[in-house]
């Protein structure tokens, strides 16, 4: 008989922790400079495209809006999220609160306070003060091989995510101008090993294309990189400072570009 009490109560117990855990608040377990991770998962019904507003607790049971993000992954155990919105003087921080947008519309309605009036426009808002996933970079060095060049180059890149991103640049080299050049297409995958939102070490590389010139004759090569380099964000902008070797076919003796390689860049994002 006593048994079967405590079989009742641990049941009850059970039920009573899985309602719980299925209506409690999200939590915010790692932050990034574009994406926020939540411990809502696929079990509890989170679905890609769903808007969240993640909260800090104030006095008295009332919360005060941190900013807005949307799940773009959604895993068995957690939820990748990218900022949309971010309010004036608050940051996206580790054990903050995520509720889904109506219910933060519905509770800031009782609190008194106003969210943003739709979200596509605090999305805008965010891009226009913190810029977006694409970035368009301006990019200056020198190349140490047979013979030391000068570097110029514009580059897209991607950020994928908080870990990976994506460089497709155009670049000339040589005496800019003179008897010796190349013009070159690169594309370059980066990955982020530290995230962080003031300063982002990375390494990287990928293959190249390259069409090179002396003396009125010019050959396609194709040759690879590799880098590693610190990108700094602020705000819309970035700045970046990077290193590596390249590897590049042999034109006949007639002109090796093989060897190191270091340029600075600034950029904008959008």
């Amino acid at each position: 008989m006593h048994r079967s009490w405590w079989v009742c109560l641990l049941v009850l117990f059970s039920l009573g922790a899985g309602a719980t855990s299925a209506t409690e608040k999200p939590y915010v377990i790692k932050v990034g400079p574009a994406l926020v991770y939540l411990d809502a998962a696929a079990p509890q019904g989170a679905v890609v495209g769903d808007i969240f507003a993640v909260v800090r607790p104030e006095e008295e049971e009332r919360y005060v809006l941190v900013g807005l993000v949307t799940l773009i992954r959604v895993e068995e155990q957690f939820s990748i999220a990218e900022i949309g919105y971010r309010a004036d003087g608050e940051q996206f921080e580790i054990l903050q609160r995520a509720m889904p947008l109506k219910e933060w519309e519905a509770q800031s309605e009782q609190q008194q306070l106003h969210p943003p009036a739709a979200h596509d426009e605090a999305e805008g808002e965010a891009h226009a003060e913190h810029g977006g996933r694409w970035a368009l970079l301006l990019t200056g060095g020198m190349e140490w091989g047979e013979h030391r060049e000068r570097t110029l180059g514009l580059a897209l890149g991607l950020e994928l995510n908080e870990w990976l991103g994506l460089d497709l640049g155009l670049k000339m080299a040589g005496d800019l101008p003179g008897e010796r050049s190349q013009y070159l297409g690169e594309l370059n995958a980066k990955f982020f090993p530290f995230g962080g939102e003031r300063l982002r070490p990375y390494v990287g590389g990928g293959p190249s294309l390259r069409q090179l010139g002396a003396e009125d004759q010019t050959a396609l090569k194709w040759g690879g990189q590799v880098l590693g380099g610190v990108e700094m964000p602020a705000g819309r902008w970035r700045m970046t400072a990077e290193g590596g070797y390249q590897r590049v076919a042999a034109w006949s003796g007639i002109m090796d570009v093989s060897g190191w390689l270091g340029q600075v860049g600034v950029g904008i994002s959008f």
